[in-house]
């Protein structure tokens, strides 16, 4: 077994930090975080927030991906789920390709079925069979939107958009931020072919994804801000697809202000958030392409912020009062047990914190495995008690931890 002091994130920054020269203090002002956070942080006492990983990351001139060590390839299992990036890197390259270039693409019903099955591997986290069928679909759909005109281009470039959004999902939860930088390129591009206001929002939202993983959060806020704004313009229709995006971007501008450290702007994203659910026609959660929003997502989000802004007494009492309903889907259910399992992590609460990442686990196994606070969880874990229970060796042990 590894020596699991080498191999958390907090060991991660502290090898990082000493290579760019600096002590603990001068990593603690040039990344504006606390010095006793970064010191328990590194000790592997205190598991690190996204935050504190996109500001230290910023500070040492890496990438979040460097302090986390993804993209996880440490096991033989682990390459069949990686194996379809050198593919879908290759689709993306041939975005602008001309015509002919392309095999001829089938009818348009046919295409529109298989984004479907795609889009349900997405829902139920099944990153392993989405990466196998993305990049011949992204290939053929980019043939169909050269190849059509019209109102039929406009139809394959809204499938394509969403071909494009379900490969941001499978980029980023893998842990490569180059190419989730190309697809988010590739996606404004075809939503604005699509011409739909709707895909076009859903492309800033995947947008802000960069800037906070650079720790650029009041650009993230920007992007989102204008987002929001032309949607209410253009949207001509209200109804629950609106409101649905309208409420995810609402969504993510609550991380990035928690992010920032922002309670106030904090506070308010979350309030137009709870008025943008209290217009829903019922508070299940609903999902519009990749953004998923209704009462049970609200919560996560808001355990996820509280957990940011280090208000973990408040994070336990939005805990106690959340139960999910049968709406929110598998990938959201595993983030809620995910962030409550930290609470619990922060709180010292063993017991709790296994149970949740077993819960996890069971919602959405490959999100779970692949999910970096998720692991990093299990191994303080690990790390804190000597005498570690059998059921805690076997999640570590799933995670390929040891």
């Amino acid at each position: 077994m590894p020596d699991l002091t080498d191999i958390h994130i907090g060991a991660r920054v502290a090898s990082r930090r000493k290579l760019a020269g600096y002590t603990q203090r001068q990593l603690a002002e040039h990344a504006h975080l606390s010095l006793g956070i970064i010191r328990k942080v590194e000790r592997g006492e205190r598991p690190p927030t996204p935050s504190f990983l996109a500001g230290a990351a910023r500070a040492l001139h890496v990438t979040v991906e460097d302090l986390t060590g993804q993209p996880y390839r440490l096991h033989p299992q682990d390459d069949r789920i990686h194996a379809p990036i050198t593919d879908v890197r290759a689709a993306l390259r041939h975005w602008d390709l001309p015509g002919d270039w392309f095999e001829a693409p089938r009818p348009l019903a046919e295409l529109r079925a298989d984004v479907q099955t795609a889009m349900d591997h997405r829902v139920h986290g099944r990153l392993t069979r989405l990466g196998e069928v993305l990049p011949a679909l992204i290939e053929e759909l980019t043939a169909s939107v050269h190849l059509r005109s019209g109102a039929d281009k406009r139809r394959a470039a809204r499938l394509l958009s969403l071909a494009y959004d379900m490969a941001h999902t499978f980029t980023y939860r893998l842990g490569y931020p180059d190419l989730r930088g190309q697809v988010e390129d590739r996606l404004r591009w075809s939503a604005q072919l699509s011409g739909d206001p709707l895909l076009m929002a859903l492309a800033e939202y995947k947008r802000a994804e960069t800037f906070k993983s650079a720790h650029e959060y009041g650009a993230g806020l920007r992007v989102l801000r204008a987002a929001r704004e032309r949607l209410e313009d253009e949207t001509p229709s209200k109804g629950s697809e609106y409101l649905t995006v309208l409420g995810g971007i609402r969504l993510r501008e609550i991380t990035l202000a928690s992010r920032d450290r922002d309670s106030d702007a904090t506070a308010h994203h979350m309030d137009a958030a709870r008025q943008v659910l209290d217009r829903m026609p019922a508070r299940a959660d609903r999902r519009q392409h990749s953004m998923v929003f209704g009462a049970g997502n609200l919560a996560i989000h808001e355990i996820q912020a509280r957990l940011e802004l280090r208000q973990v007494s408040e994070a336990d009492k939005v805990i106690e009062a959340t139960s999910l309903p049968g709406s929110v889907p598998p990938t959201r259910v595993s983030a809620f047990h995910i962030n409550v399992a930290r609470v619990h992590v922060e709180a010292d609460r063993r017991e709790q914190a296994l149970l949740h990442l077993q819960k996890a686990r069971r919602a959405a196994p490959q999100i779970t495995r692949y999910k970096p606070m998720a692991r990093d969880a299990a191994l303080l874990l690990t790390m804190k008690y000597r005498r570690t229970t059998e059921e805690l060796r076997s999640l570590s042990s799933w995670f390929g931890l040891e």
